[in-house]
């Protein structure tokens, strides 16, 4: 069976959360990829954890250690390791159903324009009210916005090459939060993102306050219509420094502000 897609799954003391994460990527029916768990500098048992649940993977998981801290240059050191033609990010707290795979690589079969593919991210079962609306929410949202991203770090997925031109996770180009609306950014100079209803993720609520790792009402509101020739402008000359003035650099990612552990 020859991978077709690279799973980019960067983590840091995720012990208590990560094993579940490993556990629905290594159920996933189409089987045609590579775990790349890449450990940044944990010091807890969370490396241990993953591993145990990644072993029906066999040697198409591999947990590789990265010593510089934060999240861009555990992605770029993933990276770095990716011989398939799709590669997909994943976040250590986030439950992913069993045709997530099976979804990315057709998705992209299906849409030859498509530089990404992105899940939607639901908080609640798929068959849930909320969940409904939240799907139809973000699917109006990507067609009347799409030049932006709508779906994190935990739900995207590239073909590697685009991903690649467009300068692949670059901490020296962006050392802030955001990345993942960033790294789309540029990505999508190479081709468009897909949004499918039957594309999905659970990432948990765990967070208690995003206040170092998002943006403001405002921020989010420019982006969302700023149209696309200023985004270069909106990123490099407005967002980031606005970003680097309260302390919003990519290492608060790594602040565990959440009281407890347990999926």
């Amino acid at each position: 069976m020859n991978p077709l897609l690279t799973i980019i799954l960067p983590f840091f003391n995720e012990e208590g959360w990560i094993g579940a994460t490993v556990d629905s990527l290594a159920g996933q029916s189409d089987q045609r990829f590579r775990l790349l768990l890449v450990d940044n500098g944990s010091t807890d048992a969370g490396a241990r954890e993953a591993a145990v649940q990644a072993a029906p993977l066999g040697e198409r998981a591999v947990i590789l250690p990265c010593a510089t801290p934060g999240k861009i240059h555990a992605m770029a050191h993933g990276l770095a390791h990716v011989t398939t033609p799709l590669v997909a990010t994943c976040d250590a707290d986030t439950l992913y159903p069993r045709d997530y795979v099976g979804q990315i690589v057709a998705l992209f079969r299906d849409h030859a324009d498509a530089a990404a593919v992105m899940a939607i991210d639901l908080h609640a079962p798929e068959s849930a009210r909320r969940s409904r609306k939240r799907i139809t929410f973000i699917l109006r949202k990507s067609r009347r916005f799409a030049a932006k991203c709508h779906a994190g770090g935990y739900a995207q997925a590239f073909r590697t090459d685009a991903l690649r031109a467009a300068g692949g996770f670059d901490a020296a180009r962006w050392p802030y939060v955001l990345e993942d609306h960033e790294i789309v950014h540029r990505v999508m100079a190479h081709g468009r993102s897909v949004y499918h209803p039957a594309h999905i993720c659970f990432p948990s609520d765990r967070r208690t306050s995003r206040t170092a790792v998002s943006w403001t009402r405002g921020e989010r509101l420019l982006y969302r219509y700023a149209p696309r020739a200023a985004m270069d402008w909106y990123f490099y000359r407005f967002l980031g420094r606005r970003l680097a003035a309260r302390n919003g650099m990519g290492i608060a990612l790594r602040r565990k502000d959440w009281s407890s552990n347990g999926a």
